[in-house]
């Protein structure tokens, strides 16, 4: 049987997420001819996982050539969950009961040959859920954790009873379709003092929850498209793929499109791909 260890530490975190572990990874895989194959189970890779006890996780594996399945096995050997997928894309999304290294097949028929990606995202028991009393930096801290796996476990959370989590004092949270970014809305108006008092007032609360852990840059009026803008970006100090936390200030008075007030006070929150 062939197998894969997914070594998975949880780094030592800058204080921004020191509250939360949340952690992200992708896997190119193949199915080829010489993989196993099982009567009555199908041809299949094999990883080991090494989990804790409470931990979430969000498994998803998708190929152009073939259509996969996911068997979670528990560390005594049990079936535990599965999906038979749907179509080309199959996932998966559960605690772990237990302590222990689990086992995750990714599963074919016998005629199942190609190439496939697997991503998966983990969160510790304390990532999954936020206390309703907790105050902005506390918020901030969880969804920038969450941002690490662009934001599956927010999407697909593992208790469907969980309310989406939005930003202190906003008037709407959601994830956007077309990027995977979280954006919360606060403030929809025609009066631009407004406006500019809580783009201020959110980047100084944002500044003061990060501190000098993250990078920070702001641009005053710009012109993109038929609006202007006006935004200060935090950008995580990493090489690759950082996290980032927008605070923008739109100015719509001059777009052709029809928008409901001139100005609009909003954050956003993704990580770079």
């Amino acid at each position: 049987m062939k197998m894969k260890l997914l070594i998975l530490l949880f780094l030592i975190s800058l204080p921004i997420n020191a509250q939360f572990e949340v952690e992200f990874n992708e896997v190119n895989g193949e199915l080829t001819k010489t993989d196993k194959y099982k009567e009555g189970f199908g041809r299949y890779d094999g990883y080991n996982i090494p989990l804790y006890a409470g931990e979430g996780v969000n498994f998803v594996v998708y190929s152009e050539k073939f259509e996969p399945k996911i068997v979670f096995v528990s560390p005594d050997g049990n079936v535990y969950k599965q999906s038979d997928g749907n179509g080309n894309i199959a996932s998966l999304i559960t605690t772990v009961p237990e302590e222990g290294e689990w086992v995750l097949f990714i599963v074919g028929d016998q005629n199942s040959l190609g190439k496939y990606t697997f991503q998966y995202a983990f969160a510790s028991s304390n990532s999954l859920t936020l206390p309703s009393e907790s105050d902005f930096c506390s918020t901030l801290n969880f969804i920038i954790a969450h941002a690490k796996a662009y934001f599956l476990l927010f999407e697909n959370p593992v208790d469907s009873k969980q309310s989406f989590v939005k930003l202190n004092n906003a008037k709407d949270a959601f994830i956007d379709d077309s990027d995977a970014s979280y954006n919360a809305v606060y403030l929809e108006t025609d009066n631009l003092k407004e406006a500019e008092q809580l783009y201020k007032k959110l980047t100084d609360d944002i500044t003061k929850c990060i501190g000098n852990s993250w990078l920070s840059a702001t641009s005053n009026w710009q012109k993109f498209d038929d609006y202007k803008i006006m935004r200060t970006k935090y950008l995580e100090k990493i090489k690759e793929k950082e996290r980032f936390i927008k605070v923008i200030l739109l100015d719509l008075r001059g777009s052709k499109q029809k928008f409901l007030n001139d100005y609009i006070v909003q954050v956003i929150i993704n990580r770079n791909q």
